[in-house]
């Protein structure tokens, strides 16, 4: 039996939903392994599903010092208690902290290291500066990684350009299970719209926000689910046809996605989103931007509409010229997209082939 531990710094949104969909083994295999996790004790709830008595977890106050250091120690604890086989680090933080302490384990402790970015930092705006002390720390940790698990085509070729090397990295699509489909509601109802996520900058959240107090339509309703980062964000403003809603829980969220017509994603750069993913499983077109990974899920015309990256206006002028039945046939076309090319079945399958592959 080949032993896997899951470590992430912080579990929050799309990284909880990547964890507990390849906590489920390919078929038939289930028996060949066991798996724990190593999450904050805060997040331990994001985990629902897997059973208790496999998560450990640490004190976690914020992306501070002592969290850090908590954070560090219990890895160690766990890794010499449990001796896995595997250990797979989650996001970027994880990463860093968790190739140190492996690093230093070697002498006792060898397993298998698999790591996913979620998105590498350098790949973030940024000032040149930073990024390229991220790029560095990356090049510099890949030598104590056995495989970097890289969520788009976007990701691994811009990682290669900063040095990463190729050799080292696998393209493994996030994907999702199918969903029943559920007929769209027909009719002269308002088109719905609905946006979920951080309302933030890296989310584009306010390019959301300037297009659709720029469409005159009274035909469109817009639902925002989600809350901004940081605790002294201001309020959203109220506007004319938005409804904000705070984080809900996963099935009140696929009722949104049942009720809603398109999903808006206009981020600024992304790893691989789940939310769109979620979306397109359930017959919701998507109107994303053109950054980093997006296009390599919504395909223009095809599964929905991509306009540039921060442009409001490109915005405005979709959301001024869409209708039901248009996005009501791209819908259709994102359901089949997905279960042919992001399915979980797939997602899940190459994922354990990583952990079973020889070491590089």
């Amino acid at each position: 039996m080949k032993k896997i531990l899951h470590v992430a710094e912080t579990i929050k949104g799309g990284v909880a939903t990547v964890i507990r969909t390849i906590s489920a083994s390919p078929d038939d295999e289930t028996s060949n392994y066991e798996l724990i996790y190593l999450v904050p004790k805060d997040q331990k709830q994001e985990l629902h599903g897997i059973d208790g008595g496999q998560i450990r977890t640490f004190e976690r106050s914020g992306r501070n010092a002592l969290s850090m250091l908590r954070f560090a120690w219990r890895l160690m604890q766990v890794m010499l208690k449990e001796k896995p086989d595997v250990v797979h680090l989650h996001s970027t933080f994880s990463g860093v902290i968790g190739r140190c302490v492996c690093l230093l384990l070697r002498p006792w402790r060898s397993p298998k290291v698999i790591y996913c970015p979620h998105a590498f930092s350098f790949l973030m705006e940024g000032s040149p500066a930073k990024r390229k002390l991220y790029s560095l720390i990356e090049r510099l940790l890949q030598n104590v990684t056995d495989r970097i698990i890289c969520v788009s085509r976007y990701e691994l070729d811009k990682a290669a350009a900063f040095g990463i090397d190729r050799k080292r990295m696998t393209l493994i699509y996030n994907g999702i299970p199918p969903k029943d489909e559920v007929p769209k509601a027909a009719g002269a109802e308002p088109i719905r719209l609905l946006f979920v996520g951080r309302l933030d900058y890296q989310k584009g959240f306010d390019v959301l926000l300037k297009a659709f107090a720029e469409v005159r339509r009274t035909d469109l309703k817009l639902t925002v689910v989600g809350s901004a980062v940081n605790e002294d964000a201001a309020a959203p403003p109220p506007m004319e046809g938005v409804e904000y809603l705070p984080w809900v829980t996963p099935a009140e969220v696929h009722a949104l996605y049942r009720q809603a017509d398109a999903l808006i994603v206009p981020s600024r750069w992304e790893g691989f989103a789940m939310v769109p993913l979620e979306g397109m499983s359930m017959g919701v077109p998507v109107i994303a931007s053109d950054c980093t990974s997006l296009p390599e899920l919504v395909t223009h015309g095809v599964s929905g509409y991509i306009f540039p990256a921060g442009d409001h206006q490109a915005l405005a002028d979709r959301l001024m010229r869409i209708h039901r039945p248009g996005l009501t046939a791209l819908g259709l076309e994102s359901r089949r997209i997905v279960r042919e090319r992001f399915s979980a079945e797939l997602m899940i399958r190459q994922t354990y082939d990583v952990y079973c592959a020889p070491t590089c």
